[in-house]
């Protein structure tokens, strides 16, 4: 196998970001790594290895990743309706009623539960903290529309992030922990990870002192005010980390596809790549890509990110960045970059 090279970021890009950080597994099994660009504009701190991003709606692969650590303990069943692990909030309908949606049809969003309009965007560090339950009854402009089964599980794919509100919900509930503590105990303290972690307030505040973090930046390029934005989905967007270290959470996922993880099961790893069998494109947390691909991507108002893993051979690659190009993966380049690895 001919290893890589490593890649020309900004012939991708075009230059469309501030900071860009990239790593691959290639099919040799050596790690590529590459970096462009700017943590921090102003005051000329360049990307390196240490440089921590956002990964956006990737959190949603690691959320998938503790609901089924806790569905293989047999602390939850996933095809149950997720109200029956909620004591004190419920996923009603319009109507009023509990909803009989599942924890699966949530991790791949079929459960009929749909964001609010604009929503999930622009709240500020200096703004009130919104709580979960705030988000999940629409009581704040970060979410003006109440998490409610609008429709009948399995009819429509409607993408989610306040689904994954709902998940959160469950896994502080069943674990009595805040959900930064449950993904570091079950995932990142276990693969050793010291630049992966998802965004509470405090959180933040220990990385900041680090200046690990990349400052985010707008669609003009500007300067975020705040540096980085509040989110308090953490379940749905609130991870940060580095390309690097997402490829080590990705080999272990390989790892557990082969039955070889200590974190996962064959079944549940398996489990998360089957097609859902109406809606092909979506599994448990992650995208179908090409043959034995998956991808996770996000994409927020400080950063634009994607990976792109192949189960079988192991083949993984990683792009995060630090500005909002105001365009799609696609678009920005992104998903060329990704690509060129499997190439």
């Amino acid at each position: 196998m001919i290893k890589k090279e490593k890649p020309a970021l900004s012939e991708y890009t075009n230059g469309r970001f501030v900071g860009t950080s990239y790593a691959c597994i290639d099919g040799s099994g050596s790690i590529i790594t590459a970096y462009d660009g700017f943590a921090d504009k102003e005051n000329d701190i360049k990307v390196d290895e240490n440089t921590i991003f956002p990964a956006c709606s990737i959190s949603k692969f690691i959320t998938a990743l503790c609901v089924m650590i806790e569905n293989d303990k047999g602390v939850i069943d996933i095809d149950k309706p997720v109200n029956l692990y909620l004591t004190g909030w419920k996923l009603l309908t319009p109507e009023g009623n509990e909803s009989d949606a599942t924890v699966r049809s949530l991790l791949c969003h079929v459960a009929g539960v749909v964001d609010g309009e604009d929503g999930f965007y622009g709240l500020r560090r200096t703004d009130p903290i919104v709580s979960l339950i705030d988000i999940l009854e629409g009581k704040s402009s970060y979410n003006d529309r109440p998490a409610r089964a609008e429709r009948q599980q399995g009819e429509e794919f409607e993408y989610s992030d306040v689904g994954y509100c709902v998940l959160q919900l469950m896994l502080e509930e069943i674990t009595k922990k805040p959900y930064e503590d449950i993904a570091k105990a079950y995932i990142f303290d276990p693969l050793n990870l010291k630049h992966t972690f998802f965004a509470s307030v405090d959180n933040v505040k220990h990385y900041e002192k680090n200046n690990v973090m990349a400052l985010g930046y707008d669609d003009n390029g500007s300067l975020i005010p705040g540096k980085y934005p509040q989110v308090p989905d953490l379940a749905a967007s609130g991870l940060w980390s580095t390309p690097t270290e997402l490829l080590m959470i990705a080999r272990e996922f390989v790892n557990a596809c082969k039955g070889n993880s200590s974190l996962l099961t064959k079944e549940s790893a398996l489990e998360m790549i089957r097609p859902h069998e109406k809606f092909s494109w979506t599994g448990l947390g992650v995208f179908m890509g090409g043959e034995n691909e998956i991808v996770s991507q996000g994409w927020g108002e400080n950063g634009q990110s994607m990976l792109k893993l192949n189960y079988s051979t192991g083949e993984t690659a990683v792009v995060m960045t630090n500005q909002n190009p105001g365009v799609d993966q696609k678009e920005s380049g992104i998903e060329a970059l990704v690509n060129e690895s499997f190439t």
